[in-house]
């Protein structure tokens, strides 16, 4: 942010007698910055209630907020949006002339509040006949409150926010620390509170990393610091993610931890590809294996050769060595003709999807210039993609482009 212009954002309430009316507009303000990641941001009020639009606009300002977006909360688009807001905020502005500053339309008019609306009133008659349910979804949410001076070892999945667990959102939205891996999508990180302590310990192929006894120690530092600690790791935390090295770290410091299972990419990725890992009549039988050594990264052939007679094989972590693990399989039995197919950034909307044959496939993913992360998959299933494909078919070219430019 140092090359940034500093960007605030000021959420106007109407301002009531009624506290808890002016309360609900600060409560909404505090979940929009941290919904949207918005470290600047303040409430105001047209009327009434303290900060005004001048006081709001200013604390922005002293904060460090070069450029302010206005957002009217609720409010009339006739006489607030159009008259009121426009003149508060400009008379504000005039004490600030380095401050550039935009207000948005107003909320109240948009069609997903239309469709909210209708929601919460289906859902009042649903409550109506079906109260147990509803408060049972509540107190479920509170039991998965993180703990002061636990550590959770939570799966954030392959990507999709979508595909975040109930209980992994709950303990994010409730943690003071998360410590988090590169492979973490950042709107995952949007719903972890704007004052909790976010600590990178990302690994990534071939590049620095954060050393595994270093992740140990600020683990049981925080958790003995009394901090509700979440990390957050791509995937799942027991599938090729240490999570079992740091569960053992943490017995031995005496450490309570919960583990919280994640979608791993080895299952997601090919399913948003199109290509289910099993099929009657195609596979029945699945292995999932690393293409590279934990300890040093370098290709491991012995043990795929041992698996090379499962009917789909997936692999992580290994387009590096992607013509070695193909000439392990054909030497081992494999034809070279056997579907293959390699997928990068699985369930982002910048995926990207290659297919082949094991004779082919390290040359196609050559010329592409595809690199980590991706998913190997190999096995007839690759060809029911042609069928199923579903969901690269629904991303825009222009933004499929653009978002792979931005991952190379």
């Amino acid at each position: 942010m140092n090359n940034e212009v500093q960007r605030g954002v000021l959420v106007v309430g109407h301002g009531s007698r009624r506290a808890e009316a002016n309360e609900d507009v600060r409560e909404a303000t505090a979940r929009i910055g941290a919904r949207g990641g918005f470290r600047l941001i303040e409430p105001a009020f047209l009327e009434i209630e303290h900060p005004n639009v001048h006081e709001g606009f200013d604390r922005l300002v002293q904060r460090g907020a070069l450029d302010i977006t206005v957002h009217p909360y609720f409010l009339s688009p006739g006489r607030h949006t159009r008259g009121d807001i426009p003149a508060k905020v400009s008379d504000a502005a005039r004490r600030h002339p380095d401050v550039k500053y935009r207000i948005t339309q107003p909320l109240s008019a948009h069609p997903l509040v239309i469709e909210a609306s209708v929601e919460r009133i289906f859902e009042s008659i649903h409550l109506e006949t079906d109260a147990n349910a509803g408060r049972a979804l509540q107190l479920s949410r509170v039991r998965f409150l993180a703990e002061p001076g636990t550590v959770y070892l939570v799966g954030a999945g392959p990507g999709d926010p979508g595909l975040l667990t109930v209980k992994a959102l709950a303990l994010l939205e409730s943690c003071d620390t998360v410590v988090y891996d590169y492979l973490v999508n950042p709107d995952v990180l949007g719903h972890v509170h704007e004052s909790a302590e976010r600590i990178y310990v990302g690994k990534v192929g071939g590049g620095r990393s954060t050393p595994q006894p270093q992740i140990n120690r600020l683990l049981i530092q925080h958790a003995r610091a009394r901090k509700r600690v979440v990390r957050l790791k791509g995937g799942d935390p027991f599938l090729f993610g240490r999570g079992g090295e740091e569960a053992e770290a943490l017995v031995e410091a005496g450490i309570p931890f919960e583990v919280v299972p994640g979608i791993s990419s080895a299952l997601a990725v090919p399913a948003y590809a199109g290509i289910p890992l099993t099929h009657r009549g195609l596979s029945s039988s699945v292995v999932v294996t690393t293409g590279a050594r934990g300890a040093d990264g370098m290709f491991e052939g012995r043990t795929l050769a041992q698996l090379a007679t499962a009917d789909t094989i997936v692999v992580l972590m290994g387009v590096a060595h992607l013509r070695e693990i193909a000439n392990e399989l054909m030497n081992s039995g494999r034809s070279g003709k056997t579907p293959a197919a390699v997928i990068r950034w699985g369930t982002y909307n910048g995926q990207q999807t290659i297919t082949g044959t094991l004779d082919s496939i390290a040359v196609q993913v050559a010329r592409a210039g595809m690199r980590a992360p991706a998913v190997i998959i190999i096995g007839e299933v690759v060809r029911l993609r042609e069928r199923l494909n579903w969901f690269e078919q629904n991303v825009d070219a222009e933004e499929l482009a653009a978002a792979l430019a931005i991952a190379c």
